[in-house]
């Protein structure tokens, strides 16, 4: 207790604070972040949520790659203009040289272990603070909701960061609020996971779906991505599909889906990819307004969707976006 009253005391004289991370780590940091370096997934586009861009110094290589299905950066593209602190991905590696030149106040870091953040501090002397999404492809979880506080604490913007939750939660609930019941068997195919892929690539407990009340059918216990086989996705027979489009060219390439019930019904649509670099939650609730368009009309009647992205995007990333990912992707559409 001691210890710890002194160190309260030393924080305050040297104008600093602590902040309490996602890993329960307690960070001794300046009280006026002026630049920052985010690593890892999801980082960034945290950074963004919270309209602090401006601060970033630094971005990794893998930011660079891909922008239309990261938000984030299409709708703030003088990012890529920064120079390159590391390669990107999980277990992110860090160009400490690199970092130390551009002499950032705080390394914003997702999904690294203590005792890396630990490293990088004793090797450079930059606090690191470290948040999580929770699991890959959730959202609107408490661990994201305590990265958005903990960073609104960090960067000085916490009635931002409370607007954020705010509106997140009530998406949320606007959704949950027209739940129905779905008769039909509905699937999600080409399924982006570390990397891209074809129909066969799927999700059993789909968030979107979960969220609508909606069962994929495939139902089998399995809480991330997985491929199942031809032959049993061809017994299945799903009256509904729904493809996620950055697999759109090998589920082409394949054929199997012209075999499907789903196809001689001209009942396959197309969403957008939310599964880049952890969850783009803006994308994420897009695509479920417009499954649950598609699955139940009358109880999304009043949502245009392409008015509801783009009010979602300008909010979290400041540009509505919709338009040039639908154009790079294809957007919200029937394909066959």
């Amino acid at each position: 207790m001691k210890k710890f009253f002194l160190l309260i005391l030393a924080v305050i004289a040297l104008n600093a604070k602590i902040i309490v991370d996602s890993l329960n780590r307690h960070v001794n940091v300046s009280d006026n972040i002026q630049s920052i370096v985010a690593v890892g997934p999801g980082a960034l586009r945290l950074v963004v949520y919270l309209q602090s861009q401006n601060k970033v110094v630094g971005i990794e290589k893998k930011e660079k790659k891909f922008i239309y299905a990261r938000p984030y950066i299409l709708a703030h593209k003088e990012l890529l203009k920064l120079p390159v602190i590391g390669m990107g991905g999980p277990n992110p590696r860090i160009n400490l040289e690199a970092v130390l030149k551009l002499k950032s106040d705080v390394i914003i870091a997702g999904y690294i272990s203590k005792q890396k953040a630990d490293m990088i501090t004793k090797k450079t002397g930059i606090p690191v603070i470290v948040i999580s999404y929770g699991n890959l492809g959730t959202f609107a979880n408490k661990k994201f909701f305590n990265s958005i506080k903990i960073l609104g604490n960090l960067l000085n913007k916490q009635k931002r960061a409370d607007r954020v939750i705010d509106f997140i939660k009530k998406l949320d609930r606007d959704i949950k609020s027209r739940k129905f019941k779905c008769n039909k068997k509905v699937y999600i195919g080409a399924v982006a996971f570390k990397g891209l892929h074809g129909i066969t690539s799927t999700m059993p407990k789909f968030p979107p779906f979960e969220m609508l009340g909606v069962s994929n059918a495939v139902n089998v216990n399995a809480k991330s991505q997985i491929f199942i086989d031809k032959e049993k996705l061809f017994i299945i027979n799903p009256d509904v599909i729904f493809i996620d489009e950055s697999g759109l060219k090998f589920v082409k390439k394949d054929g199997l889906i012209k075999k499907l019930k789903a196809f001689r019904q001209k009942q396959i649509y197309g969403i957008l990819p939310y599964n880049n670099y952890m969850t783009n939650i803006g994308t994420a609730y897009a695509d479920t307004y417009y499954i649950g368009k598609v699955l139940a009309p009358e109880k999304f009647r009043d949502i245009n969707i392409v008015e509801k992205s783009n009010e979602i995007y300008k909010f979290l990333v400041g540009k509505p976006c919709y338009n040039s990912m639908a154009k790079f992707f294809g957007g919200f559409k029937k394909l066959y």
